[in-house]
């Protein structure tokens, strides 16, 4: 529901046609020339769909098990995390950081480590967190190992900061 000038209605509901209610003919097109090529691969398309997904799914877990395999050697004792049972990201709870805003900003930009601070994600601005999200979706093992290597010296440098 919207409510406002016709003008600006009428812009919203063409917008709200070309995004939401019309799919692209190309993606159309894509889809379905996917989906014929599992129904000769497989039983049925949808027994294809099916094996892409688990060859997908196998090939995330590897990294998040790299990955994870990398934080216990860089950063136990540092950090705390959870195992994410799907996504491509996993969350650190920084120890003794209350606020990993500068961390992030300072640290990463001068180790070369893409991160992200939790503030990023909190609904109020200047809001302080003290995670950290990192992704290990596109990074080599070799980088993963290096990465979280470099993690651990910021950390290590914002706790001494601190003192």
């Amino acid at each position: 529901f919207v409510t406002g000038p016709p003008q600006l209605v009428q812009r919203i509901d063409l917008h709200s046609q070309a995004t939401t209610l019309h799919t692209s003919g190309v993606s159309q097109a894509l889809v379905l020339a996917l989906f014929n090529r599992w129904q000769e691969t497989h039983a049925t398309s949808h027994a294809g769909f099916i094996d892409h997904v688990s060859v997908v799914s196998d090939f995330y877990r590897e990294r998040r098990d790299n990955f994870l395999a990398c934080a216990d050697k860089h950063l136990s004792g540092l950090a705390e995390w959870t195992v994410p049972t799907a996504g491509m990201f996993v969350w650190f709870k920084i120890k003794g950081v209350d606020d990993t805003d500068a961390m992030v900003k300072e640290g990463a930009r001068e180790l070369k480590v893409l991160l992200v601070p939790g503030t990023s994600f909190m609904p109020t601005p200047g809001t302080k967190s003290g995670y950290v999200r990192a992704a290990f979706s596109t990074a080599s093992m070799d980088e993963m190992d290096e990465a979280l290597r470099r993690f651990a010296l910021m950390i290590k440098g914002a706790l001494e900061n601190k003192r």
